[in-house]
């Protein structure tokens, strides 16, 4: 078997995922880092660019978002449980298991505060990845994006990163996926009170997600 053609869908996942933890926030706390609505993003990786919406509904512990993309629309479930979120993302079409570890609550966001957070990524596919993330709330400043200028508090992570292949997978001589996909990341991105995730970068995959519109 041929080594699987993980980078562009692992990007995506990074991308969805990096709006998925104002998701998992929200389904904790709602009234928070991602309250329910429609946001809008323009998303760059490498060079090309796309736009997507994420749709969430928040209701008890639970919040449901769907996210559409190149005319498709996926539906996600995340539930709050003691030890983060427990994520099923596109039921019925090859599920995606997420353990994101936790997020804080809304209360303890102030500039200065850090936690870390373990989390585990299983596909359908067999595809695994496992991360530790340790973030930061760096500052607290203006951040302007095509749906407006917003005073969001500046979150910077580093995030490391373990893949493992599927099983049976025959990697080409000399090829190591970690060093492909895997390793030390760092990212940045500013949430706003009530509104969530407004813009994102990840330098080292030529990766940015902005905000362009937010309807409640």
């Amino acid at each position: 078997m041929r080594a699987p053609a993980v980078r562009p869908a692992l990007i995506l996942t990074a991308a969805l995922l990096g709006s998925a933890s104002t998701h998992a926030l929200a389904a904790c706390d709602p009234a928070g880092f991602m309250p329910p609505g429609t946001r809008t993003y323009r998303l760059t990786t490498q060079a090309q660019s796309s736009t997507f919406t994420s749709r969430a509904q928040v209701k008890g512990n639970a919040v449901t978002v769907q996210t559409t993309m190149g005319g498709q629309t996926t539906t996600s479930t995340w539930t709050c449980t003691g030890k983060g979120m427990t994520a099923n993302i596109g039921s019925g079409k090859g599920d995606l298991r997420l353990d994101s570890g936790f997020y804080p609550p809304t209360s303890a966001w102030k500039v200065g505060y850090a936690w870390t957070s373990d989390g585990k990524l299983q596909a359908s596919g067999g595809m695994n990845m496992q991360s530790r993330s340790r973030s930061r709330i760096a500052a607290q400043e203006k951040v302007t994006t095509p749906a407006g200028t917003f005073t969001a508090l500046r979150v910077e992570t580093t995030t490391t990163t373990t893949m493992t292949p599927p099983a049976g997978t025959d990697l080409p001589p000399g090829m190591d996926l970690n060093k492909l996909m895997g390793g030390e990341t760092t990212s940045t991105a500013w949430y706003v009170r009530g509104v969530g995730l407004v813009k994102q970068t990840i330098p080292s995959a030529q990766h940015s997600m902005v905000l362009t519109k937010y309807t409640r």
